[in-house]
C-alpha cells in the first residue's frame, strides 16, 4: 500500500495511482494545476464549515486558487461525487475551468460513468453548471442535484495534459485514447 496522503503532480504519469485511490483534493492556482492530494478517507463537511468558514475564506483571502474535494463512493465504483469546492474572492474563471478539467481527467482515469454533485450555493447558477457540462438531476428533489455524464466518452483537455497527447492523438475520440494511453 502507498502513502496515506500522496501528492500527484503529473496526471499522465500518475494515471494508475489516480485510478486506484478513492478520495482526493485538486488544487489549482493561477489557472494551472498545483497538485492532486490523494487522501485515505473522504472529505466530510458540515453546514457550519461551509457557511461560516467557507464564507470567511471566500471574502477575506484574495488569491487565484481553487480546491475541489472529490470522493468515489464505496457502493458506486462507476461514479465520482464532487463534494466541496473552496475558492476565494480572487479566483478567476481560468482557474475554475482548469480545476473542472482536472476532475474530468480523474474521471477518465477511473473510467467513471458520471460526476454527481449537490449545489447549495445560490450564486452558482444552473447556467454556469451547464457551461461546464452539468445538467439537472433528480428534478423532483427540493435540493439542487447535478450530473455530468460520460459513459465512456470523455472530453480531451489537450492543453491540460501537455505534450503527451499533442499531435495526432488529440483528434482521436476519448475512447480510443483510453486504450492507447492506459
Amino acid at each position: 500500500m502507498g502513502k496515506l496522503f500522496e501528492k500527484v503532480f503529473d496526471l499522465v504519469q500518475s494515471r494508475q495511482v489516480l485510478a486506484s485511490r478513492r478520495y482526493g483534493m485538486i488544487q489549482v492556482s493561477d489557472g494551472k494545476l498545483d497538485f492532486v492530494q490523494l487522501r485515505p478517507w473522504p472529505k466530510l463537511i458540515s453546514s457550519m464549515e461551509a457557511s461560516w468558514l467557507g464564507g470567511w475564506r471566500h471574502n477575506n483571502l484574495r488569491r487565484d486558487r481553487m480546491r475541489i474535494y472529490y470522493n468515489q463512493p464505496m457502493g458506486h465504483r462507476r461514479y465520482l461525487a464532487l463534494k466541496y469546492i473552496v475558492s476565494s474572492l480572487g479566483t478567476t474563471l481560468a482557474t475554475g475551468r482548469t480545476a473542472m478539467q482536472v476532475l474530468d481527467e480523474i474521471a477518465r482515469c477511473k473510467r467513471s460513468d458520471a460526476i454527481l454533485c449537490e449545489v447549495t450555493n445560490r450564486r452558482i447558477t444552473d447556467r454556469v453548471l451547464n457551461h461546464f457540462g452539468y445538467e439537472r438531476h433528480l428534478p423532483n428533489s427540493r435540493k439542487r442535484h447535478f450530473i455530468r455524464r460520460f459513459y465512456g466518452d470523455y472530453p480531451l483537455h489537450a492543453k491540460l495534459l501537455g505534450d503527451q497527447v499533442a499531435g495526432s492523438t488529440v483528434s482521436k475520440p476519448a475512447s480510443e485514447l483510453l486504450t492507447q494511453n492506459g
